[in-house]
């Protein structure tokens, strides 16, 4: 900013944002990014103006933006810092920037801040720049940081992205851009790092432009009737709280007749609008017409301003449910705790509603489920909301489920109290739908120490094979053999040896005893060594339901581990079960495969610790593929898929017959947590390769990625927003 005062000073002009937002307690608590506008700024002879904003409230105020809101649906949105240039004790603080009166004859709004914050009066004024004071700030923003000129001219400026501002061909416009460049002096890293998480902060401003509209600021786009329902029966800072939601829905673009809230039943409106207690409007539910999306909601909890636009770009006339990936909302109104989500994952949201808060159900699709499940309607909102989410997860073929990979709306953190009865209304809603879609499951409430446990009402007996194949390796194949018949309490089942041209004495005396024993059966391969091929000779020779390929370098641990896993099969329409595996350190090996990651296909969340309960490994999971480490399908199914491809003779086999069964056989994959099991990972052949293994590995990852290409990149089950170098952390 200029030393020099501007001449001729006009009055400020107050803003009508009471008439716009909804006021708690005498003040407006708008969240972050909120937009404020359009403003009419006036008009000045000269060329350039300062522009001047004056705001009193609570705050928290930091780094306001003029927003210059671009003409045309192709151009980007300019962002204009306005810099803190005084506060005064009355709660007063006054910020400002220099302005072309080019950019003042198009559509401005106001952006107040990256926290919430509550605000009683924001007002503005513009006066007459000379030239000399221009020139100054020219120089002054060049001296400062030239770096930042160079980067805003060429359009990169540390990831934002600006439409084009000068025709080179005229030397007036050229100057006037690099004054506003200069002058302009955008946000950068190093200011946005506040809050509970500030690597997130910087994250969501630079990918998903928080300061910047990714949309015109128009809000005629969307014609979808959706209507916001907001839980506003919390007992702390219930005001407050609902201003904030309330705001951020004005800010998107809502109008009063698609906001609802739903208040205790002894509390006085808290909304001078539609607000009822939860039994009335779910008698009014039927008065609405049957399309209309109803978007669930607690407050506290506020969206993003072009979620409306999102919604009209992805949402297809034949969707009855619609989520969004979410973040929250700190103490200090910052954004934190991100959760990316996968797309539709059937098995999964029946052990977690991961749609939850974020999510957006039909209408016509609630009431033909409570038709269904009549005792749904005591469940009140909340309850019918996971229950249609479930219903419209199984019948996705027919109805599709959009998941929209934006972090549009952020979730106020719940209390314990609220969480211990949202648990108990999911439970009683899931138990209803595990009626209709898998009546034999049970599944029981979490525990803090080992995750979600379930169980079947009838006692698995199917009849089961486990395959081990070994070369030698007695040091291996005996703690895992001896691990499971000591310690499986699943009663039928028989171990099968693929015996691969064994040598060693000690080895041959083991497994041959075994089987003289009736403990084991020993099937022998007496080829090169063909991962794919011993067991697409030696699986159609069996007669069991279901077969487990297991490695020689596995150890069991927990009795249950088999139990667990057979008992997965009655979720519906599961192909194979995989196993999480642990190394004995207690670390993860095995909890799933990502498509993509670090190369054609990688274990993710190798490495972290089982025990300190990393929310995805404490339920089963749809996902890609599974290891065949400790891989559960039935045996009728892998005759069908025509078994393991013998082109992949040491890796990727595994993977390969997951993508078989997901996308030619049109079953599910899931990956269970409950464990068990501890695998040594590829002791059994080493981890260093010569020259010629390496060139084999090599080829056959090229060959898999060849085949499977269309169904790994990208994988349904892990977000966009994830880097595919480090899973499960930011892109």
């Amino acid at each position: 900013m200029s030393s020099h005062r501007p001449h001729a000073l006009g009055e400020f002009t107050e803003l009508d944002i009471r008439k716009r937002f909804f006021v708690s307690n005498d003040q407006v608590f708008l969240p972050a990014g909120t937009l404020i506008g359009p403003l009419t700024a006036p008009e000045l002879k000269s060329k350039w103006g300062l522009f001047e904003l004056r705001v009193n409230g609570a705050g928290p105020l930091h780094m306001p933006q003029l927003l210059v809101a671009s003409p045309s649906n192709d151009e980007q949105n300019i962002p204009v810092q306005l810099k803190l240039i005084r506060s005064v004790c009355n709660r007063s603080s006054v910020f400002a920037a220099q302005v072309s009166v080019e950019r003042l004859r198009q559509s401005l709004y106001i952006i107040p801040s990256l926290k919430q914050c509550g605000v009683e009066k924001i007002e503005i004024r513009v006066t007459p720049l000379t030239r000399i004071q221009v020139a100054k700030a020219l120089i002054k923003g060049t001296v400062a940081d030239p770096r930042l000129l160079i980067r805003s001219a060429a359009e990169h400026n540390l990831g934002y992205r600006f439409q084009p501002r000068a025709d080179r061909r005229k030397p007036g416009a050229v100057v006037r851009s690099l004054v506003e460049l200069a002058s302009r002096n955008f946000p950068n890293p190093d200011e946005l790092k506040f809050g509970a998480d500030p690597n997130y902060t910087v994250w969501i401003n630079s990918r998903y432009e928080t300061l910047i509209p990714r949309t015109r600021l128009h809000q005629d786009l969307h014609q979808l009737p959706i209507v916001a329902v907001i839980d506003a029966r919390r007992a702390d800072r219930v005001d407050q709280l609902l201003s904030a939601t309330i705001n951020a829905l004005y800010s998107a673009g809502f109008s009063n007749e698609m906001i609802v809230v739903i208040k205790s039943d002894s509390a006085p409106k808290p909304f001078p609008g539609n607000a009822f207690s939860e039994s009335e409007y779910l008698l009014r539910l039927s008065q609405l017409p049957a399309r209309t999306f109803l978007l669930n909601l607690r407050a506290g909890d506020t969206v993003s301003r072009d979620i409306l636009d999102l919604c009209r770009r992805f949402v297809s006339s034949q969707a009855n449910f619609v989520y969004f990936d979410n973040d929250h909302t700190s103490h200090d109104g910052t954004l934190f705790d991100y959760e990316f989500k996968a797309d539709n994952s059937p098995n999964t949201l029946l052990f977690r509603n991961y749609a939850s808060r974020t999510s957006m159900a039909r209408l016509s699709h609630i009431l033909d489920l409570v038709k269904t499940l009549p005792d749904l309607d005591s469940l009140g909102f909340e309850g019918l909301m996971y229950a249609s989410a479930i219903k419209a997860s199984q019948d996705a073929i027919s109805s599709p489920v959009i998941h929209i990979p934006v972090p549009a709306i952020h979730l106020m953190p719940s209390s314990s109290d609220e969480l211990s009865t949202t648990s108990k209304v999911e439970r009683k809603a899931r138990d209803l739908q595990l009626t209709l879609y898998a009546p034999d499951l049970v599944i029981e409430q979490p525990n803090e120490n080992c995750g979600i446990r379930w169980r079947s009402k009838t006692p698995p007996n199917a009849p089961i094979s486990i395959l081990i194949p070994t070369k030698n390796r007695i040091d291996l194949v005996k703690p895992a053999i001896d691990s499971i018949l000591t310690l499986t309490d699943y009663k039928n089942y028989k171990i099968v040896i693929i015996d691969n041209q064994s040598d060693d004495k000690e080895t041959i005396d083991y497994i041959y005893g075994l089987a003289k024993e009736g403990r084991a059966e020993v099937k022998a391969f007496d080829q090169e060594f063909n991962f794919s091929k011993m067991h697409n000779l030696v699986i159609p020779e069996l007669s069991s339901d279901y077969v487990l390929l297991m490695n020689n370098d596995t150890e069991v641990f927990d009795p249950s581990w088999l139990t667990r896993l057979v008992e997965l099969f009655d979720l519906p329409n599961i192909g194979i079960v995989g196993n999480k595996l642990l190394y004995p350190d207690g670390t993860v090996q095995h909890a799933g495969a990502t498509g993509g990651l670090r190369g054609p296909m990688a274990h993710h969340l190798v490495g972290r610790l089982d025990k300190d309960h990393h929310r995805l490994l404490s339920f089963p999971r749809d996902v890609l593929a599974v290891t065949a480490a400790c891989m559960l399908m039935p045996r009728r199914l892998y005759l069908a898929t025509g078994g393991m491809d013998e082109r992949l003779a040491i890796s990727y086999n595994d993977m390969d017959l997951c993508l078989s069964v997901r996308v030619n056989m049109g079953k599910a994959v899931v990956v269970s947590s409950s464990g068990g099991v501890i695998h040594k990972e590829s002791k059994s052949r080493g981890t260093s390769f010569g020259p010629e293994q390496q060139e084999l590995l090599n080829r056959e990852a090229d060959y898999f990625e060849v085949k499977w290409e269309r169904h790994i990149r990208p994988d349904p089950f892990y977000n966009p927003n994830l880097s595919l170098d480090q899973d499960f952390t930011l892109q």
